[in-house]
């Protein structure tokens, strides 16, 4: 090993730990995201309480189980092997996860006009604010599709070659 193998090293290993101590010195942050959903209020607050039914709108993202009295784990499919243990907390407008200094919040109430139910999910989390709110809009989308068509959105059939069926 060269002496700019080095000192390529002890650089990417001064950035890590930079870029480490700035991430963790960041409090949680909230994104939310909103959804019209057609159909009713009911049927939304069923699914929340649903672990089968979140793992299936989660799809590649994570797979939920029911781990007590409104207990849940949530596992990520893809990337670090991370579980989040999280307590279903009901409100007056919706229901939330609370676990480990993470928070999904979700509200939900009957959109004007008759026309369903609007649903925000709102994610405080350490992960990085786009990051957060691109799930959560992934999420709402293939929650929606589920509602009012009975299936989630997939590429199952398709002959894109693509890996993932999502």
């Amino acid at each position: 090993m060269g002496y700019l193998d080095v000192a390529r090293d002890k650089v990417v290993g001064s950035v890590k730990e930079a870029a480490k101590k700035v991430v963790d010195a960041q409090p949680p942050r909230a994104t939310a995201q909103t959804v019209t959903i057609a159909c009713p209020v009911d049927r939304i607050a069923q699914f929340w309480r649903d672990p089968l039914q979140l793992s299936v709108v989660l799809g590649d993202i994570a797979e939920v189980e029911a781990s007590g009295d409104d207990r849940y784990r949530w596992r990520l499919l893809e990337g670090p092997d991370a579980t989040w243990e999280s307590r279903m907390v009901t409100r007056e407008d919706g229901v939330g996860f609370v676990g480990d200094g993470s928070e999904l919040t979700i509200s939900y109430r009957a959109a004007p006009h008759d026309l369903g139910t609007e649903v925000t999910l709102r994610a405080t989390t350490p992960a990085p604010g786009l990051l957060a709110g691109a799930a959560a809009y992934k999420v709402l989308y293939r929650l929606r599709a589920l509602m009012q068509t009975g299936e989630v959105p997939t590429l199952r059939s398709n002959p894109s070659a693509r890996a993932s069926a999502r």
